[in-house]
């Protein structure tokens, strides 16, 4: 192997500057289609059997270093391909690596046969009755394992205008307008949460703002509202306006998606059993098999 590595760089160096020469000339010009397709045809390195053409190369334009980065990719295919001939020869258990890849091609095949099979066959629409329906059947599997909230977020620098009037919007709301809470946010808050109809994971929200620190986000939870806190850049407003506990039953608006996720799979696999048994019965007959 090593006579026959040394044997092709050496028949690779002689010939390539002027190639790489020609090569570079030609795709720095406006090629016409018999030109480049003839040029393809050339190769321009063999190692065994296999051959590398200009097609494969990557080439930069107008790069100064053009030649000696096509030198390079010529180099490292023949290393990579006498590498492989020496691995191929030499490997075990080719017999192994055969099944794995002959189970590869199946499955791979298999895959795709099914995605086509009910990819215009599946209604991908969830009613929200059957939505409501699981989760009223597995409402055991929705328990909270972390606090979630119900709240308006907002992240204010400390040098814009009327904090004091917002921060009076902002806590005492529902009481106060959400259009003028979420149109002062809009105009300066660095980041902001103004949906107080979504549920989200309290760990989440207080993610690098000061109150990462909390050490019991069940009592703070409940003994606080509204919250304001600061650091040398930034006011924090939070107002929470319902929260759920880490064991409390989770509610459906939060788990919605994944409901809706877990009956659409379930839908495809239906429908994939009936497309299978269907194919099974009408071709079996067809196909010669036996049982030993």
């Amino acid at each position: 192997m090593m006579i026959l590595q040394f044997y092709l760089y050496s028949q690779i160096n002689m010939k390539l500057s002027l190639l790489l020469i020609y090569i570079l000339f030609t795709s720095s010009c406006n090629l016409n289609f018999r030109d480049t397709e003839s040029l393809n045809l050339k190769p321009l390195a063999r190692v065994e059997n296999k051959f590398l053409y200009y097609d494969d190369l990557i080439l930069y334009e107008n790069n100064p270093d053009s030649v000696r980065m096509v030198q390079q990719q010529i180099n490292e295919w023949i290393k990579k391909e006498v590498i492989l001939l020496h691995a191929y020869n030499n490997v075990n258990e080719r017999g192994l690596i055969n099944q794995k890849i002959k189970k590869y091609e199946n499955d791979l095949i298999l895959y795709e046969y099914e995605n086509d099979l009910i990819s215009n066959k599946i209604d991908f629409s969830i009613l929200d009755a059957e939505i409501e329906n699981y989760y009223s059947e597995n409402i055991k599997d929705f328990i909270l394992a972390s606090e979630i909230v119900r709240c308006l977020y907002s992240k204010i620098p400390l040098e814009a205008p009327e904090l004091n009037k917002f921060k009076t919007l902002i806590s005492k709301y529902p009481q106060s307008n959400l259009d003028e809470i979420k149109s002062y946010s809009f105009q300066f808050a660095e980041k902001h949460f103004l949906d107080d109809s979504i549920w989200i994971e309290f760990n989440e929200l207080i993610a690098n703002t000061p109150l990462i620190d909390i050490e019991d986000n069940i009592s703070f939870l409940k003994y606080n509202k509204f919250l304001e806190i600061s650091d040398e850049n930034y006011y924090y407003f939070i107002k929470i306006i319902d929260y759920k506990l880490s064991g409390d039953v989770s509610p459906l608006s939060f788990e919605s998606d994944i409901i809706k996720a877990i009956l659409l799979n379930k839908k495809k696999k239906y429908l994939l059993n009936k497309l299978q048994d269907s194919i099974y019965l009408k071709f079996i007959d067809q196909i010669e098999y036996e049982v030993f």
